[in-house]
């Protein structure tokens, strides 16, 4: 097997790995710091190529309201919204470096809306008291990314593309060496290096609906888990309503203009599965869905959420009609409070003829970004699904975004313990930021006083009895089927069982080669990881919905209780997935 050497091995091409890599080169220069991207970058990752109708890069800036200590709000909102299941130390490392990481992407001249006075504009997101989501529009995530890899390039970085990690080798409880194999050619090598920086990324290709990148696998979770770190809250995955093909959150300012929620017959089917109480209340459930968008059992509008997962499962397709009014909508429907919201945009604004002149009202620069890819919301309604949109936990990190294991940090989606069952709306974009630098600048401080551990490296052979192809088909309907947005106890004891007899069986090279061979291995790994994170908490809470019985209208959940404030902590001890359940960092009295 080749080897390759470096200072800093930075894993990872999104926003994370970037800020990662750039972090470690200003922070030390004379290091040698190699980036390796699974796919080109800029082609893949998510925070390349990730979109929403106006996707947020959550901040608190000197003028951010409340004035005085605003960024202990906004660590509180990071905290409350998690549910109380994250750190708090971490929340405050986000709230407090938030408004250098936003100044540093300034400098970089990433395009955020100002106001006429010349500050960043920032509205109101998921959860939050306070109004601290910047935006550049549709594609902030993308302007982020050109932004960052532009820096990237000036500083000369060395980059290997088209590296798939399936392994880390561990010597005395340090990371000496990742193992990569590449997906252009199928040969395999191995990068040592003084520290490492894990910044893969999500793994949302486990789910049939999902909005990931087709690269987005868990491989960074998986060579992690089998290295012996630590993962907490896995079982927290946000799931909002997106567009099925372009990769598009339908959020916001999409449910706030109250289209038509129908099906391919045309028919508003969202009543049919409400109770009679929340039917009398669609239209304020629906407009608020917009400031509550990734499903969260805590808010009353996961009802619609549920609803169109129901009708999805029973074949039909959903779409948003921005051509007519819904039948339950008229002024009368609309709250005082919506009213009120409304006057800041139109004070006629439900007055409007259909939603999507309201839409041109609220967000018209999100009807020219779909106009841009063929969809004309004045002549056609818009597809849409429950996908998974983000993982809220990952590989376990301190304040200097060390994980468990000695050599290796973790930045970015990969990481866990920053965030909790749910997240204020665009704290996924500030949190690559700031702990990407934190991964980045920790990690070559470490190289500076560490010496590459070089040990001979033998190729492994991989043996199993089902073909890759097909143990990949099994891990992902399975995980679909029990262990996405409705959840038992009985479908995930199900799930397991079969997982791990297709553990035992083992994974077999088939056609398409080794990389795909490793990343469904990967792929097994984190499933069983995942459901059994899902099956050790025994209630709902944010994304996490537990049920007794689903047959909407009747919706039984598992309840929330106060004595799981409490997070999972998983490690894969000889071949078998154990835990822990810990007291987060709570916030000082």
């Amino acid at each position: 097997m080749k080897k390759f050497f470096a200072d800093v091995a930075v894993i990872g091409g999104g926003g994370a790995g970037l800020r990662a890599a750039i972090a470690a080169k200003e922070k030390v220069p004379s290091l040698k710091v190699l980036l390796l991207s699974k796919k080109p970058l800029g082609v893949g990752g998510t925070t390349a190529i990730a979109c929403s109708d106006r996707m947020a890069f959550h901040a608190t800036l000197p003028y951010t309201l409340p004035e005085k200590d605003n960024w202990r709000h906004h660590a509180m909102d990071i905290y409350r919204i998690g549910g109380e299941v994250s750190d708090y130390n971490l929340a405050e490392i986000l709230a407090r470096e938030s408004a250098d990481a936003l100044e540093y992407l300034l400098n970089l001249n990433v395009p955020f809306v100002k106001t006429k006075d010349g500050k960043v504009d920032q509205f109101l997101t998921d959860g939050s008291i306070y109004p601290r989501a910047c935006y550049v529009g549709p594609e902030t995530a993308v302007e982020i990314h050109k932004a960052l890899l532009r820096k990237f390039k000036a500083l000369n970085i060395d980059l290997r593309e088209n590296a798939m990690l399936y392994d880390f080798i561990v010597k005395d409880d340090r990371v000496i060496a990742a193992k990569f194999v590449d997906v252009e050619t199928n040969e395999p090598f191995c990068v040592f290096a003084k520290a490492f920086v894990l910044a893969t990324g999500g793994a949302g290709r486990l789910f049939k609906r999902n909005v990931f990148p087709s690269e987005m696998t868990g491989d960074g979770y998986a060579a992690a888990l089998r290295a012996g770190a630590e993962l907490v809250n896995l079982e927290f995955m946000q799931i909002g309503v997106c567009h099925p093909h372009i990769l598009f959150a339908s959020s916001g300012s999409m449910f706030r203009s109250l289209p038509r929620i129908v099906d391919e017959k045309g028919e508003e089917f969202i009543p049919r599965y409400l109770s009679e109480e929340d039917r009398r209340h669609l239209t304020e459930l629906q407009f608020k869905k917009g400031a509550h968008w990734p499903v969260s059992y805590e808010s009353p509008t996961r009802v619609i959420d549920l609803a169109v997962y129901a009708h999805l499962e029973k074949g039909h397709r959903v779409f948003f009609d921005f051509m007519k009014n819904p039948s339950y909508l008229s002024l009368e429907s609309v709250p005082e409070e919506i009213l009120k919201w409304s006057e800041k945009v139109d004070s006629k604004l439900f007055s409007l003829p259909t939603p999507y002149e309201r839409l041109l009202k609220i967000n018209p620069r999100v009807v020219e970004w779909l106009k841009e890819r063929h969809i004309d919301l004045s002549k056609e309604p818009l597809e849409v699904q429950n996908a998974l949109q983000h993982f809220q936990g990952g590989v376990k990190i301190d304040e200097r975004a060390r994980t468990s294991l000695k050599g290796l940090y973790a930045a970015g989606e990969c990481a866990g313990g920053q965030h909790g069952a749910n997240r204020p709306g665009g704290n996924s974009l500030l949190d690559t930021q700031v702990f990407g630098k934190i991964a980045g600048e920790n990690a070559a401080l470490e190289a500076m006083n560490k010496q590459i551990a070089d040990v001979p490296i033998e190729q492994e052979k991989f043996f199993g009895e089902v073909p890759a192809s097909e143990a990949r088909r099994i891990v992902v309907d399975l995980i679909s089927k029990h262990g996405f947005l409705v959840r038992f106890d009985e479908g995930l004891k199900l799930a397991l069982g079969q997982l791990e007899k297709l553990q035992e069986q083992g994974v077999a090279q088939d056609e398409k080669g080794l990389s795909f061979l490793l990343e469904t291995r990967n792929m097994l790994t984190l499933a069983r990881a995942i459901l059994s994170a899902e099956l050790i908490r025994n209630e709902s809470r944010g994304p996490h919905l537990k049920f007794e019985a689903f047959d909407p209208p009747t919706m039984n959940f598992v309840q929330r209780r106060e004595d799981w404030n409490r997070y999972i902590v998983l490690r894969l001890v000889d071949g078998q997935i154990r835990h822990e359940i810990r007291e987060p960092v709570r916030p000082k009295e």
